[in-house]
């Protein structure tokens, strides 16, 4: 069967020919070729331009006229109107397939930042409680050591030791883990160590170790669809007071409890014992200390406990994730020690999380193709 339309007809859209809407009567059509006419007939206008659209309107007027044509070419524009109108959805589908396939690939970059910034947080703090640990362990090596050695002299007697000779009374083995506190400090504070070192030293004597993190900046919480907003962790400060300073480890402990904290300046600080419970020499020091039903009056002259010399004080420590003590010489092998492992730990975390950046990108790239081998799908059916 011959189609209805030449070539020629096919090649053209008789109703942007002549200016008319799909629904334009046979009286318009008419109409429409007459003012054309006037502006395109060989004989108003011999130029060439002129010549080739009056025929495109002769064309137009008998395809519309021809009533077979007519509802062709009707049903071809409907066609291709709908056919139009489908792609024109599929792309407001794939634009919005991509917009959220791009909101969900920003919402993993977050959660993998913020998972970084608490894994980093983490072995930071597990990394000073390491160095703390191996430091105690190394002091209390050395002082056995030193112990075994030599005979140590007999301290000069204090207040609170010629009363306990006076009562014939001798004072338990206080050691360096009884003599640690462990102060909570909140969230929100930042004080710093020098800070709190030269707090604790001027109020409470002579302290031997202080390791306190510094306070990490603040940043935005990130809430991830289906994840729980997870609270600020506080940060903690490990107090040793020098050996014989049990006064100053005593009265620092009862302020806290008793909410005396001025001589701090922290707000808020808890403390409790280093190891676990309450150590038994603070019975013993309790006797000793009959001022302790007035705390103010604790450093005072009816109690007063074994101040260190000036040259003794302890100095502030420097140091990145652990103190260093410059005038121990065996604590340079325990840093490198602990430097080499952090190092190692960096490392096998680093490679994780790059593993976990190609996974996740692989898996865009497979999101991205099952998307456009879907459009292309939709696209061969229509």
């Amino acid at each position: 069967m011959a189609p209805l339309l030449t070539e020629e007809e096919s090649a053209i859209d008789p109703y942007a020919v002549l200016g008319l809407d799909v629904d334009a009567t046979a009286k318009d059509v008419q109409k429409a070729y007459r003012k054309k006419s006037l502006l395109y007939h060989p004989d108003k206008n011999p130029a060439p331009e002129a010549i080739a659209i009056f025929r495109q309107v002769s064309l137009a007027v008998g395809i519309l006229k021809d009533q077979n044509k007519k509802s062709y070419l009707d049903t071809r524009l409907e066609d291709d109107r709908k056919k139009k109108a489908r792609y024109a959805e599929m792309d407001k589908k794939r634009k919005k397939m991509v917009d959220d396939l791009v909101e969900r690939e920003e919402q993993a970059k977050k959660a993998r930042v913020e998972q970084q910034h608490r894994r980093r947080q983490e072995a930071d703090e597990e990394s000073i409680k390491d160095a703390g640990k191996r430091m105690l362990e190394e002091a209390q090596k050395k002082a056995m050591a030193a112990a075994a050695a030599t005979v140590a002299p007999s301290p000069a007697p204090t207040p609170s030791t010629e009363k306990a000779a006076s009562n014939g009374e001798s004072g338990p083995d206080i050691t360096p883990e009884s003599l640690t506190l462990i102060f909570i400090l909140p969230s929100t504070s930042t004080v710093s160590q020098p800070q709190l070192l030269k707090s604790l030293t001027t109020s409470y004597g002579a302290v031997n170790h202080l390791i306190l993190p510094e306070a990490l900046p603040s940043t935005p919480a990130i809430l991830v669809e289906g994840t729980k907003k997870k609270k600020t962790k506080s940060r903690k400060a490990v107090v040793e007071f020098a050996k014989g300073n049990w006064g100053g480890c005593y009265s620092c402990c009862r302020d806290v409890e008793d909410g005396k904290v001025g001589k701090l300046g922290v707000e808020g600080v808890k403390v409790k014992w280093a190891v676990g419970e309450v150590p038994s020499w603070v019975a013993w020091a309790e006797t000793q200390l009959p001022s302790r039903r007035k705390p103010s009056d604790a450093t005072t002259a009816s109690f007063s406990f074994p101040l260190p010399s000036p040259s003794s004080a302890a100095t502030p420590p420097s140091f990145t994730s652990a103190p260093v003590f410059s005038s121990s010489t065996s604590m340079a092998d325990l840093l490198a020690s602990h430097t080499k492992e952090r190092s190692s730990k960096d490392d096998l975390r680093r490679e994780r999380e790059e593993a976990e950046s190609m996974t996740l990108s692989r898996m865009r790239m497979m999101e991205r193709e099952k998307l456009e081998a879907e459009i292309k799908r939709q696209e061969e059916e229509d």
